[in-house]
């Protein structure tokens, strides 16, 4: 009997992520994908600003980690447009510079 449930664990696995990651493969043809460095992200930190031409609105109700997102940082961002307001769905830092103290 163990033998037969062990069997099918692999594809429990495999079925469960991919209902997880799912949302995060999807891209409807609203959304714009932007990748590169953050040039300036306002005090608020309610709107940034990558490669000094896509200025993107961050909600509060967006889950996005906004300590981690400072200028100069290299991001990913996904967003909507509605007019001329670009709306964040998913931001995410590509990699962290460390500085030597």
């Amino acid at each position: 009997m163990t033998k037969w449930i062990l069997r099918f664990a692999p594809m429990t696995a495999l079925l469960a992520t991919t209902a997880v990651a799912a949302p995060v493969w999807n891209r409807t043809a609203d959304q714009t994908e932007v990748r590169g460095r953050v040039t300036d992200v306002n005090r608020t930190g309610s709107q940034i600003v990558i490669e000094d031409q896509d200025r993107i609105t961050v909600s509060p109700t967006a889950q996005v980690a906004m300590v981690d997102v400072r200028p100069g940082e290299m991001v990913e961002a996904r967003y909507t447009q509605a007019g001329e307001e670009k709306t964040v769905l998913s931001l995410r830092v590509i990699a962290h510079e460390v500085q030597a103290p």
